[in-house]
């Protein structure tokens, strides 16, 4: 990397990790250290996108960028210094169109025509060793599912292999925000197997150009996830909150295991993908049992919503001993951590407020948000701890302006786990003595939910026994696995 790509992987790490709580990358590590390399990843959040592969890939990387951005007066000089080609909408003119139509249409291809140029800038950067980030769904959107692919980067890899004779890897990256437009959230970043194609001479281009870009949309689909709706990752979200006792996970060993009580981000995406697949064959054999499912779980959720009553709240015991710590850490928290979080709150909530109602504002769409989120915090932000930490200056002096701007990230950092802390307290202050004065509240949900367990784990071994005769009819001599017998 030369300085400049340097610093702005750093710039990237340190938006990444100050907007996002849980932030994992899986896979990066596999990437190869040189040569070229085309990455293909889905485009579910705008600019956050290639930021986020940026702070994740250990390399430099070249995004293609649609052409209007660059004539953006803030995101023009950023684009440059990473060295992003510009990418053009190809536009068709209508036969029908009159003179004024006819002149826009007009201008629009010649617009076109300018790819040619950026498809030369990007052979240049292959044939450097570089790394290219393209979307190929083209525009940034917040379906629950890909959208059907481009052709741009099979046409990317198959030119330059025309070009050079080596083939370059598209390697396929799946983005997964847990909310988009939550500050806070988490952003999960992972690699998938690379997609090597070499043409057949016999076969026509756009055949060819299709069957890869066929290939590509089917490695995107194994790091991503393809839902029909964004109510399925609802109810996915209940059954791991809820229900995690019953859910496995593929494991290296090709076996299946438990989810875990607090998965990572990547576990939680491998299980997110063995609940779908566990539904999709089920569904053929007993829809009206699964749609059940979905519905029992939807309403369970609205009731534990409709007290207040989180997953682990079910699981407490309100002992003396249970109550006197929860006390104590309490008042602890009080006496140490509040006045530091209001210390923050006070620097820095002006701030954080513009930039959040700045950021509803322009935001066009739920996938813009965290952009926006991004680019107002870093302008409120530096505008007012910079002005505060130039008064402190010139009032007390440079040291306690030192100290003073020190304190306000730290603080900062504080005053927003102040806010959960708050909410946390109050919600279990809350449910305590709801369970105290209606306990059959408590007992009425724990039975709800041990009902609704039994469920799950037997459409999980029906699912797991479709499998196995699956397997079987594919091929009868193959031995069962592991976790076929131990089933």
């Amino acid at each position: 990397m030369t300085w400049s790509q340097t610093i702005w992987r750093r710039v990237c790490q340190f938006m990444v990790r100050i907007f996002y709580r849980r932030f994992e990358a899986v896979g990066t590590d596999d990437l190869p250290a040189d040569g070229p390399i085309i990455l293909c990843a889905n485009h579910v959040n705008a600019l956050v996108d290639a930021l986020v592969i940026q702070a994740a890939c250990p390399r430099p990387i070249h995004p293609i960028a649609r052409s209007g951005l660059f004539r953006n007066p803030l995101l023009r000089p950023i684009l440059s210094f990473i060295q992003a080609v510009p990418i053009y909408r190809r536009h068709q003119p209508r036969a029908d169109a009159g003179p004024i139509r006819k002149m826009i249409d007009q201008h629009q291809a010649r617009r076109g025509d300018r790819n040619e140029g950026s498809f030369s800038k990007l052979y240049e950067l292959l044939d450097e060793g570089r790394v290219i980030l393209i979307f190929p769904e083209g525009q940034s959107h917040s379906d629950p599912s890909l959208r059907p692919l481009k052709t741009g980067a099979a046409r990317l890899a198959l030119g330059h292999f025309e070009r050079t004779g080596e083939p370059a890897p598209v390697v396929p990256i799946g983005l997964l925000f847990t909310a988009k437009g939550r500050f806070r959230a988490g952003a999960l970043v992972q690699v998938g197997e690379p997609v090597t194609f070499v043409p057949q001479t016999e076969e026509d281009p756009e055949a060819q150009v299709r069957r890869y870009t066929e290939d590509i949309d089917g490695a995107l689909k194994q790091v991503t996830l393809n839902m029909e709706s964004w109510e399925d990752k609802a109810l996915m979200d209940v059954l791991q909150r809820y229900f995690h006792p019953s859910l496995t996970v593929p494991s290296e060993s090709g076996n299946e295991e438990p989810l875990g009580e607090q998965p990572t981000l990547s576990r939680r995406f491998l299980s997110y993908q063995r609940i779908l697949h566990v539904r999709e064959t089920l569904r053929p054999t007993c829809p009206e049992r699964v749609e059940r499912l979905r519905h029992d779980l939807a309403r369970f959720e609205r009731l534990c919503a409709r007290y207040g009553v989180r997953d682990y709240h079910l699981e407490l015991n309100y002992t003396p001993r249970t109550v006197g710590l929860w006390l104590l850490r309490n008042l602890l928290f009080a006496l140490f951590v509040v006045p530091l979080g209001l210390w923050g709150l006070l620097n820095s909530g002006i701030p954080y407020y513009l930039a959040r109602k700045a950021s509803q504002l322009s935001a066009r769409a739920r996938d813009h948000y965290d952009t926006a989120g991004m680019l107002w915090g870093l302008f409120f932000f530096l505008l007012f701890w910079g002005a505060q930490t130039a008064f402190v200056f010139f009032t007390w002096g440079s040291w306690p302006a030192v100290a003073y701007g020190a304190s306000l990230g730290v603080t900062a950092g504080v005053s927003l786990k102040l806010g959960r802390e708050r909410r946390r307290i109050l919600d279990e202050s809350r449910v305590f003595w709801l369970f105290v004065l209606r306990r059959n509240v408590k007992e009425h949900l724990r039975d709800r939910r041990d009902d609704l367990e039994v469920e799950v784990e037997e459409l999980a071994q029906m699912a797991r026994q479709l499998e196995r005769e699956s397997r079987a009819a594919v091929d009868p001599t193959a031995p069962a696995s592991k976790e076929a017998t131990s089933a």
